[in-house]
C-alpha cells in the first residue's frame, strides 16, 4: 500500500526454473500486535436514501460496449448497466423505488485502528454524503476518488497531515466496459491511509442487482461445493447469509469457512441474468448471499480481506496479530445474460469463457477414443495410525485379483489411485517415495499388477500429498503466528511444507519416483488446500497459489494428472478431477436451496471428472444418479482386506452394485466424454435434464413413480439418454 507507515514490503521476485516458470515469494513480513478489552464494529449513521438509493432519471451515459451502456449518477456516484438486449437496467445502488430504508453502498471497508478499533465506512455516508469525491470519464468509463472519513472536514483535509490514527482512506474505483463486459476494480497499492490505519476488509458492489420483488423464476448463484441457487421466491424461514471462502481457509490465519472452488456468483432477476467471476484477488475473497429481509435485499457479492488479521483471546483481553496486507489489483468482471441465456447454465459458459481466456482452465477435449467410461478406484494399500502402526488394507496380489474381477463382471476401463504403497503412508494423506512398504507384497507381484494393468490399458495414479511434511521437518510452512502450520485434522505429527520448498518436493518426487512403474500422480492436496506461509522466505496466499500453478506442468508432462476436490487454480494441467462435491457443503439442500452442476457445467468435455465415491454414501442409487445427472464418471473408495458386511470401504460388500452403476453409466455418459454439457434444469419435481452440444439429453428421476416425458417413460429411481 502506498501510505505513510513505514513497513515491510513484499515483492514478488522471478525465479528462473525450468520451462520459464515464475515463483513468487516475498521478504519475511512484519508482523504487529493490537491488544483491545473489545474490538466493538463503529458504525457510521446514515446519510439517508438520497445517497443509498438511485433514480434512473438521474443517470447519464458514459459508454457503450456491444449490448451494454454505461451510466453515472453524480449525486450518488454510483454505476448503472442498461442491458440493451432484454431492456434490464442493473445498478449498484437499489433504486428509489425500494420501500426500506438501505446502507449499501458502492464500496465498504473495515478500518482497523492501532487504538484497537474497528471503522465500518463506506462510500456514501462517509464520502459522497460530505461532497468528498471526485470523477473523471474515460474513453471507456469512469474512475471515481472517494475520500472516506468521520466527518466532512477530515475528508477535505490533506492526508499526509492527518494525525496517526485518524480515520481516514483514500480508494479510486475503476468502472469500465469492454468487449461487452462491465469490470470493476480497486488497487489496493493506491488506498491512501494515515500512520497506524488498517484496511482489515473491502466489500465491493455487495449490492450490484440486489432486488426485492420475489419472481418464481428468480435466484441467487453461489459457488457452494459443485455449485447451488438460492431460489428467491421459494420460502426459506431458516435461511441464513451464505459465506463462501474461496479456495477454502487459509490454515495460517483461520479456520471454519465453507469453501469454493472458484470466485464466481450471479443473479437471475426478471428477464436478465449476470454472473460476476472474480478477475484477481480472489485468494483473499468471500462471497456473501442474502435472501430479503428487514436489513436486506436479495443480493450476493464478495468481501476481501485485505490484510491478514487473527485474533487470539488472552484472559480479559483479546490481542489482534496483522500480517500481510494485499497488494495488488481486486478485479470484478460483470457478464450480462438474457432471453435463454438468463440460466445458471447460461452463467456456466459465460464462466468457461472467461477461464478459458485468462488461462485457468485448458480449451482441450477430453479424451473420448477409449471405448468404455472408466470406473475411478480409489484403493487404499497401507495405513499408518499417528503412532506410525501399519495396518495393510490391500496387497499387490489382492489388488491384481480386483483388477481382474472388475473385468470379468464387465467393467472395461478402470482409473486406480493408488494410496498408501510407501513408509510413512497415511490413508493418502502422505507419501513419502522410496521403497514399496514390504507388508504389501513383493516388487515382483507390483510389476505383475502393472502389466496387468498395461494389458488392459487401465492407468495406476499414485497417491499423493505434495504439500505435507513431518512434524519434525525444518521444512515446515508457518502461521500467522509464527508457529509451525500443522493440520487441522487428528494427524498432529504432520504439517505442511515450506512453499518455497515446494520446487524441491517436486525434484524429490520425479527422482524417487523414476524407477517405479506407474502411469501419473493422483495428488490428494493440491487442489484442496491453500495457504500464506510466514515463514522466513514468505509467501502470501496469492504467490502461493501462482507458485503451485506454475509448477504442475512439470507433473503433468508425458504423464496423467489427478487432482482431488478441484479448486481451479490447480486443475489447468489435469486430466482427471476427483472428488468433486455431489451437492452442497455449506448446509444443507431444501427446496429453496438446491445444488447444481455449475462446476460440471464449465468442466464437461475438457476433463474426466468423478463426485464423491458412491459406495460411501448413505443412499448408492441416489448417488450415483447425482453422478450420471451431472455427467460425472462412477468411483468407488475400496480396500481388500476381509471385512464385516457394514463396512462401505470393504469391496466385497457392495462390488456388485458398482459394477452395475458402471455399465449403466457406460451405456449412457461413455460416447458424450468430449461433448460439452450446454443445459441443465428440473423437469418436474424430482425430475432433471442434462443437455449436451450433440442433441443428447439425459433424464434422471428421483420421485418413486415412473414420468412420461415427450413421450418417453423414465422409471422410479433411474435414468435415460435420448439421442
Amino acid at each position: 500500500m502506498n501510505n505513510k507507515r513505514l513497513k515491510s514490503f513484499f515483492e514478488i521476485t522471478a525465479v528462473a526454473l525450468a520451462m520459464t516458470l515464475l515463483f513468487a515469494s516475498c521478504s519475511p513480513v512484519k508482523l504487529s500486535k493490537i491488544k483491545s478489552d473489545s474490538f466493538e464494529m463503529i458504525y457510521s449513521e446514515s446519510a439517508g436514501d438520497t445517497y443509498h438509493k438511485v433514480k434512473r432519471t438521474s443517470f447519464e451515459s458514459v459508454c457503450k460496449s456491444g449490448l451494454i451502456e454505461m451510466f453515472f449518477d453524480k449525486t450518488t456516484a454510483s454505476i448503472g448497466i442498461l442491458d440493451t438486449s432484454a431492456d434490464v437496467f442493473w445498478s449498484t445502488l437499489p433504486l428509489e423505488s425500494e420501500k426500506k430504508s438501505l446502507s449499501f453502498a458502492a464500496l465498504k471497508m473495515v478500518l482497523l485502528t492501532e487504538s484497537g478499533k474497528q471503522y465500518v465506512l463506506n462510500t456514501q455516508d462517509n464520502s459522497v454524503a460530505f461532497g468528498n469525491f471526485s470523477f473523471e470519464k474515460t474513453n471507456n468509463g469512469v474512475n471515481v476518488k472517494y475520500s472516506l472519513s468521520l466527518d466532512a472536514e477530515t475528508g477535505k483535509a490533506d492526508i499526509n497531515t492527518l494525525p496517526e490514527s485518524t480515520v481516514r482512506a483514500d480508494v479510486t474505483v475503476s468502472y469500465t466496459l469492454s468487449d461487452g463486459s462491465f469490470y470493476t476494480s480497486v488497487n489496493t497499492n493506491n488506498l491512501h491511509l494515515p500512520e497506524g490505519v488498517y484496511v482489515e476488509t473491502i466489500k465491493l458492489l455487495e449490492s450490484f442487482g440486489a432486488y426485492s420483488d420475489k419472481t418464481q423464476d428468480d435466484f441467487i448463484f453461489v459457488p457452494d461445493g459443485n455449485g447451488a441457487i438460492i431460489k428467491t421466491g421459494v420460502s426459506d424461514p431458516d435461511f441464513s447469509p451464505v459465506s463462501l471462502k474461496v479456495y477454502g481457509d487459509d490454515p495460517s490465519i483461520s479456520n471454519g469457512q465453507a469453501p469454493a472452488p472458484l470466485g464466481a456468483f450471479g443473479i437471475k432477476h426478471g428477464k436478465g441474468a449476470f454472473l460476476c467471476i472474480i478477475e484477481s484477488g480472489e485468494t483473499i475473497a468471500n462471497i456473501n448471499a442474502y435472501r430479503l429481509s428487514d436489513n436486506s435485499l436479495n443480493s450476493v457479492g464478495a468481501e476481501f480481506s485485505v490484510t491478514d488479521v487473527a485474533t487470539e483471546s488472552k484472559k480479559s483481553s483479546q490481542v489482534k496479530t496483522v500480517g500481510y496486507e494485499f497488494g495488488g489489483e481486486i478485479r470484478l468482471c460483470y457478464r450480462f445474460l438474457s432471453g435463454k441465456s438468463a440460466t445458471y447454465s447460461g452463467m456456466a459458459a459465460a464462466c468457461r469463457e472467461n477461464l478459458i481466456r485468462n488461462s485457468v482452465i485448458s480449451s482441450k477435449t477430453a479424451s473420448s477414443n477409449e471405448t468404455a467410461l472408466p470406473l475411478i478406484v480409489n484403493l487404499q494399500f497401507g495405513l499408518s495410525d499417528s503412532k506410525g502402526r501399519l495396518t495393510v488394507k490391500s496387497t499387490f496380489e489382492q489388488a491384481q485379483a480386483l483388477m481382474t474381477l472388475l473385468k470379468a463382471k464387465g467393467v472395461n476401463n478402470v482409473y486406480l489411485s493408488a494410496s498408501g504403497l510407501f513408509k510413512d503412508a497415511n490413508n493418502g494423506e502422505s507419501e513419502d517415495f522410496g521403497s514399496f512398504l514390504k507388508q504389501l507384497g513383493t516388487k515382483e507381484e507390483y510389476n505383475s499388477l502393472y502389466s496387468y494393468m498395461k494389458t488392459q490399458n487401465f492407468p495406476i495414479f499414485i497417491e499423493t500429498n505434495m504439500l505435507s511434511v513431518k512434524k519434525s521437518s525444518s521444512d515446515k510452512a508457518k502461521n500467522l503466528y509464527g508457529d509451525k502450520l500443522t493440520y487441522s485434522s487428528a494427524d498432529s505429527k504432520r504439517g505442511y511444507l515450506k512453499m518455497s520448498e515446494l520446487e524441491n518436493r517436486i525434484e524429490e518426487l520425479l527422482n524417487d519416483s523414476a524407477n517405479i512403474s506407474f502411469d501419473g500422480f493422483a495428488l490428494n492436496d493440491i487442489g484442496t488446500v491453500l495457504y500464506s506461509d510466514y515463514s522466513s522466505d514468505f509467501y502470501p496466499r496469492e504467490s502461493s497459489k501462482k507458485e503451485i500453478a506454475s509448477l504442475l506442468p512439470i507433473l503433468s508432462s508425458n504423464k496423467p494428472l489427478m487432482i482431488s476436490n478441484g479448486n481451479f487454480y490447480a486443475i489447468k494441467n489435469a486430466s482427471v478431477i476427483s472428488n468433486i462435491p455431489k451437492g452442497t457443503v455449506s448446509r444443507a439442500e431444501n427446496e429453496a436451496y438446491c445444488a447444481i452442476p455449475f462446476v460440471a457445467l464449465i468442466l464437461h468435455g475438457t476433463y474426466d471428472y468423478c463426485l464423491n465415491s458412491i459406495n460411501l454414501d448413505d443412499n448408492m442409487q441416489e448417488a450415483f444418479l447425482r453422478s450420471v445427472e451431472f455427467g460425472a464418471v462412477p468411483s468407488a473408495d475400496w480396500y481388500c482386506i476381509n471385512t464385516d458386511s457394514e463396512d462401505k470401504y470393504g469391496y466385497n460388500n457392495n462390488i456388485n452394485d458398482i459394477v452395475s452403476y458402471c455399465v449403466k453409466a457406460n451405456d449412457i455418459l461413455a460416447d458424450l466424454r468430449g461433448a460439452r454439457m450446454t443445459s441443465h434444469y428440473e423437469v418436474q419435481d424430482g425430475v432433471f435434464c442434462t443437455e449436451y452440444n450433440n442433441s443428447t439429453k439425459v433424464y434422471v428421476n428421483y420421485t418413486e413413480k415412473a414420468v412420461t416425458i415427450n413421450g418417453i417413460t423414465v422409471e422410479p429411481q433411474d435414468c435415460v439418454k435420448i439421442s
